[in-house]
């Protein structure tokens, strides 16, 4: 295995990370990075990433992680030349697909040497194998380019380059929301001498074992729900049962934060379901039918699942109404200032985000890129306009108050939406005690059934990891 040098990071990409860092910390509520420490400081290195959310993956990959990430991205990308001399100062390599251009796929020769050469240099590659983005929660069907550029770099360099494989699962907790969370999920290094003894005489079979080696791995990483139509369905379970989940995981609690904890048993659910529905559809339709039933009558009493969770008597219910509404008359003054000041710029980021309806994978591109241009630019006039009618002093203290005021006035108005469902759910308890009382019965029932599953598929679970450990 060869030493290499730290990489050298051009000053240009050095100030788009440091640029791109800031936005992200602003857009994101968290960007959680899980299991760093398989990151290697050093050496080639191979990122290989599920991919849900359009150029926003390649954006979270390359703020969370110290390495230069040099992406393959498909070449409908470099449209423009200004798109182009941007993605390639930041070390974007276009490929071609042969869906989009088929009668270019022999420049790909071009793409693939640029990646062999920066992984001889030391240096770090980025792909997305899938290949496209969905809205859906799956890995979809892998291709081949990693494994080919993986395989072929290495025996160009007799199997001693020494490269690091590193799958990443990607999951964002919210694909069109301002303020969310996201999870980077990065897995164990693959081990790769097997596919080198297989690459020595059969290419075709390594590179597609690799491939497979790839989808099982990523599919591992993130959250997997193969068959469609159950996306909605443990949705609905993790909005019921994922506090229920979280009373149970006293260890785990103490050793992950919220983010990784929530993820884990999202997955968890998923995996569940997938394998009722496999080898018990009945028991999954049966378990539809009682939420979706319970969900109707949710809907029709105005109420939410979370109304349920705890049961509260009059004067909590007041006592809390009361610290809500003593909260919302103190921070009404910095909200306004917030709202006046950011309103024009807010509704043009949800202009765009709103041209990309049915391109949904892009929602959360189009409110970084759109939205923070709009912010910028508003930021720049409005500051101006201070300094000239004042003086630099006030358009100074004036700018460093608009992003915090801004902050403040989306959480105020997401408080005030949710005061005003307290409110309502508080004139339902007051007015109809027996039927909320009903509801709650309701809702143990299905809590009743998730549990019985639940025990059921750990049992299971557990005598499969019996039986392949004996």
């Amino acid at each position: 295995m060869r030493n290499f040098k730290a990489e050298h990071k051009p000053p240009l990409y050095r100030l788009i990370r440091m640029v791109m860092k800031v936005a992200m910390t602003i857009f994101f509520q968290k960007i959680e990075l899980r299991h760093g420490e398989y990151v290697p400081r050093r050496g080639p290195v191979v990122f290989v990433a599920n991919h849900p959310n359009s150029i926003m993956d390649a954006l979270v990959m390359g703020v969370v992680t110290k390495r230069k990430v040099n992406y393959i991205g498909h070449a409908g990308l470099f449209s423009n030349h200004l798109k182009s001399w941007f993605l390639r100062s930041s070390g974007v390599i276009p490929v071609y697909r042969r869906e989009d251009s088929p009668d270019k796929m022999e420049q790909n020769v071009s793409a693939f040497e640029a990646c062999y050469r920066a992984l001889e240099k030391g240096e770090t590659i980025g792909i997305f194998p899938e290949g496209t983005s969905d809205m859906l929660r799956k890995v979809k069907r892998v291709k081949t380019g990693a494994a080919r550029i993986i395989l072929e770099a290495e025996r160009r360099n007799n199997y001693e380059l020494g490269i690091t494989v590193l799958p990443i699962g990607l999951y964002f907790f919210s694909r069109s929301r301002f303020r969310s969370r996201v999870l980077v999920n990065v897995g164990k290094p693959l081990d790769l001498s097997p596919f080198f003894e297989i690459n020595r005489h059969d290419n075709y079979e390594a590179v597609h074992a690799l491939t497979s080696e790839i989808q099982n791995r990523l599919q591992k990483l993130t959250v997997n729900i193969q068959n469609e139509q159950l996306d909605q369905f443990v949705r609905d379970i993790e909005k019921i049962y994922r506090d229920e989940l979280k009373k149970e995981t006293g260890d785990l609690q103490k050793s992950q934060t919220r983010t990784t904890l929530d993820f884990i048993l999202t997955q968890q659910i998923a995996n569940c379901v997938e394998y009722y529905f496999e080898h018990a559809p009945q028991r999954v339709r049966e378990l539809q039918e009682s939420i979706n039933a319970y969900k109707r009558k949710l809907t029709k009493l105005h109420l939410k699942d979370a109304m349920l969770k705890e049961k509260q008597s009059f004067i909590e219910v007041f006592r809390s109404n009361a610290q809500a509404f003593g909260r919302a008359i103190f921070g009404f003054p910095i909200a306004l200032y917030g709202i006046v000041n950011h309103f024009i710029p807010y509704f043009i980021a949800e202009y765009f985000a709103k041209k990309f309806v049915d391109e949904r994978t892009k929602i959360l591109s189009a409110l970084l890129i759109g939205g923070g241009s709009a912010f910028l630019a508003f930021y720049a006039v409005q500051t101006f306009l201070v300094w000239f009618f004042f003086d630099l002093l006030w358009a100074s203290i004036y700018l460093v108050t608009l992003p915090a005021t801004g902050l403040f006035a989306l959480g105020y108005v997401k408080e005030i939406r949710t005061q005003q469902e307290r409110m309502s759910f508080s004139f339902f308890l007051f007015t109809n005690r027996q039927l909320f009382n009903k509801m709650r019965r309701e809702r143990r029932k299905v809590i009743t059934q998730l549990n019985e599953i639940k025990n059921e598929y750990l049992n299971i679970i557990g005598l499969q990891a019996e039986t392949k450990t004996s």
